[in-house]
């Protein structure tokens, strides 16, 4: 069977939030000659299975499992990219959700230009912390990723994601390389939005939490400096500036990084 679209779902101690997560894809509105497949990556040893709710038309499940316990996100979306058979590729956490028409949107700027981005909404308990898309409504570009701090999940055509870097923040390197291959700015959808919900045991508010980021955007701009790829490069040297700020602010006020964000508007 012929499938159009495929939907990568890492997940990881997700026994509260993995059927909302489900749910926001199911309660999608879609064609009916529109076939998806939800390809979820179970990274923690546990069993799903049982609390998966039952999918629409059209849309079919596959679970699978990393060999290990908590590999990494990177390593789980890169087991779920290679099983993929859908012409297109969509990324979706385990604790996170989709807004109405989201699919729909994306798809029809996925398959028009091959890779399309929504905004991210931060969300606490239901309640909206903020809100990040590129500068300009329409578009994102490679700037983008580095000044605004949040991730952003993207729909691209299969042949043009590549693996992950199994390292924090992988998903903001992959979003930084697709746009930077993309050679221009990418189109956003509008309307919809992913929706991004923090967590109580939130890794933010760990302590040291600042200092392993900055580890990992160093790597990712040493890498991309060394093989030629210099606006990723500047994209993980404006993160390192503003992962400081956040850095000098978490020592006297101990709160997580998106409280940062709010309180520096």
């Amino acid at each position: 069977m012929k499938i159009n679209l495929s939907i990568i779902v890492p997940v990881y101690n997700a026994k509260k939030t993995l059927v909302s997560c489900l749910s926001s894809i199911n309660n999608q509105i879609f064609k009916s000659d529109l076939s998806i497949e939800v390809i979820i990556i179970i990274d923690d040893g546990k069993n799903y299975e049982n609390i998966i709710p039952k999918m629409k038309s059209g849309i079919q499940v596959k679970v699978l499992k990393t060999k290990g316990i908590k590999t990494g996100p990177g390593n789980a979306r890169n087991i779920g990219i290679k099983k993929a058979r859908g012409k297109y590729i969509g990324f979706l956490d385990a604790d996170d959700e989709w807004s109405q028409n989201y699919l729909e949107d994306m798809y029809n700027l996925v398959k028009k230009y091959d890779l399309a981005f929504a905004p991210t909404r931060i969300y606490r308990n239901e309640e909206l912390v903020d809100e990040f898309r590129g500068c300009d409504k329409d578009y994102i570009n490679i700037t983008d990723i580095g000044e605004v701090p949040c991730s952003f999940h993207p729909f691209v055509k299969r042949e043009k994601q590549g693996e992950f870097w199994n390292k924090r923040s992988q998903d903001v390197y992959n979003t930084a390389n697709l746009i930077n291959k993309n050679n221009k700015k990418v189109k956003m959808v509008t309307e919809a939005f992913y929706k991004l919900n923090l967590q109580d045991k939130s890794v933010t508010k760990e302590g040291g939490f600042s200092h392993k980021i900055d580890i990992a955007y160093r790597q990712y701009q040493i890498y991309s400096l060394k093989i030629g790829n210099y606006k990723v490069a500047r994209v993980f040297a404006l993160r390192r500036i503003n992962n400081k700020k956040y850095t000098n602010w978490f020592e006297k006020n101990k709160g997580g990084f998106y409280e940062f964000l709010s309180e520096r508007k």
